[in-house]
């Protein structure tokens, strides 16, 4: 299929699923919301329909997909970061409380805002300007960053008093949540601020810091995450959740690998499948609920 005729066929896809989403999530609350509650509901809503429909594409490594060439490990590496993004986006528009939705905020900036600045300063002849991928690519991500920004500081809320008796998480979730915090952020800087080092399997694309770049964001947003998620059940379940996806997900697309006669990553497929274990073992057990509930 031609390439216009496929980045059209994709703006009709992302339309629909835009205004499904609208359907879905705001339609029914937008008697009681004011025009900055929809728009950040409606931010959520991209951030999941993005997720939803960019990850095929990347997971193919479909060159007409992404505003640059991408490895085919880090192609597959960025759809599974937009699968966690649209689960974390998805179980904040299913409960729309404040904490919940502030932590996806959380996430969008620490993403976008240091890959944007890094492509933008030290990156721009990776890009073609010729092409219209490119502009939607810096223009969906600047308004999306933007809005994230204006939404951290002036956040309004969705439900009222609706984080009033939101437990906090158990002592094993707070362990580990910190446990993954401290690896994933300093694997994300590392990987942030050079594309080689001493250790070979750390740096799994040397040569090409941009792509690098693009991994280690999504590992500093998840270490920024687990520690934002820490004092409320609700956010850390979120996490563990948007950890198990991504775990999973970079397990897979190492698996992945042995299609094609390229060699797999163990380190990743270790850091990440435990990672992936340990958060879906939390999920397993019971939710913590609110003190007043315990004493029925």
């Amino acid at each position: 299929m031609p390439t216009l005729l496929l980045q059209a066929f994709g703006l009709l896809l992302l339309l629909a699923a835009l205004a499904l989403g609208t359907w879905r999530w705001i339609r029914p609350r937008a008697g009681g919301l004011g025009f900055q509650a929809k728009g950040l509901l409606f931010l959520l809503v991209t951030t999941l329909v993005g997720g939803l429909l960019g990850s095929p594409f990347w997971w193919i490594d479909d060159a007409r997909s992404f505003a640059w060439d991408l490895p085919p490990l880090a192609s597959r590496m960025l759809a599974s970061a937009g699968w966690a993004f649209a689960v974390a986006a998805f179980l904040a528009l299913e409960q729309p409380r404040f904490r919940r939705v502030r932590l996806v905020l959380i996430l969008l900036v620490v993403y976008l805002g240091p890959l944007a600045a890094a492509a933008l300063v030290f990156h721009r002849d990776r890009f073609d300007f010729a092409a219209p991928l490119t502009y939607a690519f810096l223009g969906i991500a600047a308004l999306m960053l933007i809005a994230s920004l204006w939404y951290l500081l002036r956040q309004p809320r969705v439900q009222q008093n609706d984080d009033a008796r939101e437990p906090p998480p158990t002592l094993a979730m707070r362990v580990w949540l910190v446990v993954v915090a401290g690896a994933a952020l300093l694997w994300g800087l590392a990987l942030f601020v050079t594309d080689g080092g001493p250790v070979r399997p750390v740096w799994a694309w040397p040569g090409d810091l941009l792509s690098s770049r693009l991994i280690g964001v999504m590992l500093l947003a998840i270490g920024v995450g687990a520690l934002a998620a820490m004092r409320h059940a609700g956010p850390a379940r979120m996490m563990l959740a948007m950890a198990a996806t991504y775990g999973l997900g970079v397990v897979v697309a190492n698996a992945w690998n042995l299609l094609g006669a390229r060699p797999v990553n163990a380190a990743y497929v270790t850091f990440f499948g435990l990672m992936a274990l340990g958060s879906l073992g939390l999920l397993a057990l019971p939710a913590p609920r609110p003190a007043a509930a315990r004493q029925v």
